[in-house]
């Protein structure tokens, strides 16, 4: 009952002085704003982040490819290795590796389409049958490659869902033929929509055919341009990169003419990035709940000198210094808890302002302002801390106040 009662006081006692409360609780808001705020963009940026991720497969996802140009004693050059991907690689590290869930060849070659009379440039991806389970992006209608047009290195072609509307005006497209190059394929299937990955990347706009048909058509041997390659789990993303290389380079003679990147490193280095700009703003906060504290403690420490008959009267009928200690440090407390009520409404506002702002600028992608609960307690908890830290001294002050002495205080 008696937190209830004190809570109740220092409300009043908030609510009689208005500026004077709001200028005290300004560096409570200030930091309190702050903390919420840089949450709320580092946890959109890692939100947006796993988004873009599923839309080239998922967490477990790693790539596999040969540069044509590398950085070798500080200047490019063409890469010298006469190495490349093949088939019997993607089979290799798919039964060797004891880490690796599968793993999707794949060509990517930039083609001129024409249907009829009319004619686009759109992006070939040349793929095997489990490309949609790897990338999980599915078909909207008709069907997806299977072995037999693996095996028989058939002309079909599975269409983006851009291409469709671009040139099909969305009629059905299934049993059409377009023109890849010189070479006319028959449309079995449409792509749902699945719009850009990482700001340039149009899955919309590409046009897959089998790798087989590709390598007979287009490359003239048996070359994959990479692998999209799946780990198990996401805990055993690193084995599986590890594994992958040691395989491969068992393969073609030790040589390291490939690259791997697993989207596990790279949520690894964005997350250290965001752990970085996280820990510099919150230190920016810090200071200013620190200079938040420091304007508690004065505002107690003047609220004590003018309540100091008050405290007298009170202990003259029988409050006890602990009493009166407690009634202190819960008005401090409360101070602090309205002020970081008031900062998170303002992060919050902040958060969502600026990821507006920066969804404005990238264009490509939604910058979600993401708060979580935890991230709500904490601030709120802070608050009650910094309230109970500043407000300590001014309390105990008012405590040990002699009922004689305060009662003759003018």
């Amino acid at each position: 009952m008696k937190i209830i009662e004190n809570s109740f006081v220092g409300l009043s006692a908030i609510f009689s002085n208005k500026l004077r409360s709001f200028l005290t609780m300004l560096g409570i808001i200030i930091g309190v704003a702050a903390v919420i705020g840089t949450i709320a963009i580092g946890e959109g940026a890692r939100t947006l982040v796993l988004q873009e991720v599923e839309k080239v497969g998922g967490r477990t996802l790693f790539i596999v490819m040969k540069h044509e140009w590398i950085r070798k004693d500080g200047r490019w050059m063409r890469n010298p290795s006469r190495e490349y991907l093949t088939n019997e690689d993607a089979l290799a590290i798919e039964t060797q590796s004891t880490a690796v869930k599968e793993i999707t060849p794949e060509i990517i070659h930039d083609i001129n389409v024409n249907v009829e009379k009319e004619g686009r440039r759109y992006m070939m991806e040349a793929t095997v049958p489990t490309f949609t389970e790897s990338q999980s992006w599915f078909l909207d209608f008709g069907r997806f490659l299977t072995r037999d047009d693996m095996t028989s290195k058939d002309k079909v072609a599975i269409i983006g869902a851009k291409v469709w509307e671009e040139m099909f005006n969305k009629t059905n497209p299934l049993g059409r033929e377009i023109r890849l190059g010189n070479d006319r394929f028959t449309v079995v299937g449409v792509m749902e929509e699945r719009g850009t990955a990482f700001g340039d990347l149009d899955r919309d706009r590409e046009v897959i055919v089998p790798l087989t048909t590709a390598q007979k058509r287009f490359i003239g041997r048996d070359m994959v341009g990479m692998f999209w390659g799946k780990a198990k789990s996401f805990e055993s993303a690193d084995q599986a990169v590890l594994e992958a290389k040691t395989i491969l380079m068992r393969r073609h003679n030790d040589e390291e003419f490939f690259e791997i990147q697993s989207v596990k490193g790279m949520l690894d280095e964005i997350n250290k990035i965001i752990l970085v700009i996280k820990v510099m703003l919150g230190g920016t906060a810090a200071i200013a709940l620190m200079v938040g504290g420091v304007g508690i403690m004065n505002i107690m420490l003047v609220s004590v000198t003018e309540r100091t008959r008050e405290i007298g009267l009170r202990k003259a009928v029988g409050a006890k210094n602990r009493d009166i200690l407690f009634q202190f440090l819960v008005e401090s407390v409360m101070l602090c808890i309205v002020g970081g009520g008031i900062g998170i409404l303002v992060g919050f506002g902040l958060g969502t302002g600026l990821a507006k702002i920066i969804t404005q600028i990238i264009k490509e992608a939604s910058w979600p302002a993401t708060v979580s609960i935890n991230s709500i307690l904490f601030a709120v908890c802070a608050s009650a801390v910094i309230g109970i830290f500043f407000g300590l001294y001014p309390a105990r002050k008012a405590s040990r106040l002699q009922p004689v002495e305060a009662l003759r205080y003018e």
